[in-house]
């Protein structure tokens, strides 16, 4: 916005002063001054300088074009600023058109807590109180109907299609997140933030009214539409009205309500189910939902810029939005088919479309490069050293959080033998972890405005955590148990928001919207990834136990061994032998520590890549952004 190489001198910006009084000369009023310059009566140092006209910017220069950007002009009310040695130049330009600018020169140094327009604390506050009920609604769908899966194809009588209630969800969100960043620039980011509450609330309906499985899955993927605007936009919201430097304790919030819902939905999904019916995992989001849609009207007013709807349509990369989610849905499909059908990874349909996603996201990233205007996911983002560490540590990071959130409670159910409640409850060590480090490292990095030691430190502690979860075994005793996902989860919570860090303090302020959507996709897609590996780890192994399992017992055992295994709620029952009981619960274990030893890689390559990250100071104050709101 700012030519950063050119020199502004003291008496530049006491020429463009507040209403060109502050150069007057003694005994001279404004008014006076004005009209001496509407009369032509100046010398060659002050000459009469044309109004404005904001709205006809192709007939006529802004005033200072040096100053400014040809994007931006005086009338919108933004603050520039330029910070040049020890100084910095701030421009606030006026709000109402044709009105005087105000630029002045001061020192940063004199000043160094400055940190511009700013909320007021408490209506910061409430913001974001507000933001993160809108993550943890749109995170907790996620989750919430998997223990509701049974119940509902049952009514439905379409069991074979029981795993796409959690898959239409996730291809939906996750296929579209990485284009929210740059529609929220061409929109604005509180019509794309309500745009995806009212998708999502929608979907919610859809799906609370349900009369069959098809509708249900259609209700289940608009839903997922409007997540994917949710989901991203809380973020980058947060990075609009907080400073890079402060940023940490607000990211840690959203850390937590992520890491909160994905363990609390299983429970509250399976409660409801149980008390009253599964229709209520959908109604319950609608009255939440519309009340954090009144609350962001009511407190969420960021800047705007008045570009008209047409010119905003016209700024969609339309193409380049065809071929990124046709290529990611072919491609999430690819990954959760194996675990979700009787295909393997060996099969036709699976390799088809892996390879049909991989090429038809190729044909995306030479559009982006060769065809787009103004892409969708610019492609500068990938030559940034920090941001591609982030992109690949995020993604092994989205596997690292995940798989303990699901393999630990079949831990305890199976081979513990507790309630899915009380699962549920030897989850919160994991939580407690993320709590600690994530909320903790936020502090620190304001204080001290570094982020790579703590998310070294944090990454190694994630790799140790899944470690200690490999040890486990059926007679852990409680310790153990506990201190190994305790573990995880401190390793876990001092990446999550350290990563966005980093990836928006290495870019422009115009990419750090998409910087933002584009590393939450690398977590969900690893995190897609990564289940579909272990799901393929563990049935495998299953199967291999089943195999050697056959041999020992007799013939008409073989259906109840088989049931049992792909069953395991009924090891406990009291038709299944004592004996066999035990080689079921111990065939879990062995699949479960293989499960946990393939996670390790998963959080070493983790700290690996965030071995090359760069030093990027964090700025104090707010920057302002390429969002046309």
């Amino acid at each position: 916005m700012l030519d950063r190489g050119r020199n502004v001198s003291t008496s530049t910006a006491c020429e463009v002063s507040k209403a060109s009084s502050s150069c007057n000369s003694p005994g001279q009023s404004p008014g006076h001054n004005h009209t001496q310059q509407s009369q032509g009566r100046h010398n060659e140092r002050e000459q009469t300088q044309q109004p404005y006209d904001s709205h006809n910017t192709a007939n006529a220069d802004p005033p200072f074009p040096h100053l400014f950007e040809s994007e931006y002009t005086v009338a919108h009310g933004r603050r520039y600023t330029l910070d040049k040695n020890s100084e910095e130049l701030e421009v606030d330009t006026a709000s109402v058109y044709n009105a005087p600018m105000d630029i002045s020169l001061k020192s940063v140094k004199s000043n160094p807590a400055v940190t511009g327009n700013e909320m007021p604390l408490t209506r910061l506050l409430m913001t974001v109180c507000v933001l993160s009920l809108a993550l943890f609604i749109a995170a907790i769908d996620q989750t919430i109907v998997s223990t509701a899966t049974v119940r509902i194809s049952e009514e439905f009588k379409a069991l074979s299609q029981a795993p796409w209630l959690a898959n239409a969800y996730l291809l939906s969100s996750t296929a579209l997140q990485p284009s929210t960043g740059k529609l929220s620039d061409i929109f604005g980011r509180t019509q794309m933030l309500l745009f995806g509450l009212v998708i999502f609330a929608i979907g919610s309906l859809v799906c609370a009214l349900a009369h069959s499985m098809t509708v249900l899955l259609v209700g289940r993927a608009v839903a997922g539409i409007g997540a994917a605007s949710i989901v991203g936009l809380t973020l980058v919201i947060v990075a609009d009205i907080v400073p890079m430097r402060n940023r940490g304790p607000y990211m840690a919030i959203f850390s937590l309500v992520f890491s909160v819902s994905s363990v609390v939905g299983p429970l509250l999904g399976g409660l409801l189910t149980d008390r009253v019916t599964w229709r209520w995992i959908f109604w319950l989001s609608e009255p939440i939902t519309g009340f954090v849609i009144v609350a962001v009207l009511l407190l969420l007013r960021l800047p705007r810029m008045g570009t008209d709807m047409w010119s905003k349509i016209k700024r969609i990369d339309y193409i380049g939005i065809v071929f990124l989610v046709g290529g990611l849905t072919s491609l999430i499909l690819g990954m959760t088919f194996p675990s979700t059908s009787d295909f393997g990874w060996k099969s036709a349909k699976v390799i088809a479309c892996l390879v049909l996603g991989g090429v038809v996201l190729i044909v995306f990233f030479i559009i982006e490069w060769k065809v787009a205007v103004d892409p969708v996911v610019p492609l500068r983002l990938f030559c940034i050293r920090n941001v591609s560490s982030m992109m690949a540590a995020s993604f092994f990071m989205g596997a690292c959080l995940f798989i303990p959130i699901y393999y630990i409670p079949i831990y305890y159910n199976v081979v513990v033998h507790t309630s899915a409640t009380i699962a549920g409850i030897y989850m919160l060590p994991f939580v407690v972890g993320i709590m600690i480090t994530s909320i903790g490292s936020g502090f620190l990095v304001m204080k001290f405005g570094r982020y790579r030691p703590f998310m070294w430190a944090g990454t190694a502690v994630c790799a140790v955590g899944l470690g200690l979860l490999a040890l486990l075994k059926r007679d852990s005793g409680m310790a153990m148990r506990i201190c190994s996902i305790l573990v995880a989860g401190l390793g876990v919570g001092s990446f999550i928001q350290l990563s966005l860090i980093a990836g928006q303090a290495a870019v422009e302020p115009k990419d750090m919207a998409s910087t933002t959507a584009v590393l939450t996709f690398f977590r969900s897609i690893g995190s897609i990834f990564g289940m579909a590996i272990m799901q393929t780890v563990m049935t495998t192994k299953l199967h291999d136990v089943i195999d050697s399992m056959l041999t020992r017992y007799p013939v008409y055992l073989h259906p109840l061994i088989r049931h049992t295994i792909n069953n395991p709620s009924t090891i406990y029952y009291d038709y299944v032998d004592s004996d066999l009981r035990a080689d079921v619960i111990d065939a879990y274990m062995q699949a479960l520590h293989l499960v946990f030893l393939a996670t390790i890689p998963f959080g070493v390559l983790m700290f690996l890549s965030t071995l090359v990250l760069e030093h990027k100071e964090l700025a104090r104050r707010l920057q302002p952004t390429a969002v046309s709101e």
